[in-house]
């Protein structure tokens, strides 16, 4: 499955953009819907330990579960961080 269909089976609505952004430690999946957004940091360590295609189930689910709690209003380009702790 690619990614796209994988942001379209986590129930994110069509018109929501899902951005994935390398970094050093993981990669930083950024969601922006309407005046909204919120960011989730992937790292590498979490990929290795559950594997590529859970892990990043994982953050669209959590993404979605934001965006059904409310996006906090976007601050110029600044999406807010979420802090997702796993076990």
């Amino acid at each position: 499955m690619n990614f796209e269909e994988q942001v379209r089976a986590a129930g994110l609505p069509a018109d929501a953009q899902v951005t994935v952004h390398p970094g050093p430690s993981g990669d930083l999946y950024r969601l922006t819907y309407r005046q909204g957004g919120a960011e989730l940091l992937l790292t590498d360590d979490a990929r290795r330990m559950y594997g590529e295609g859970p892990s990043v189930a994982m953050v669209l689910t959590r993404l979605r579960q934001a965006l059904d709690e409310g996006l906090p209003p976007l601050q110029g380009e600044q999406h807010e961080r979420i802090v997702f702790l796993g076990d």
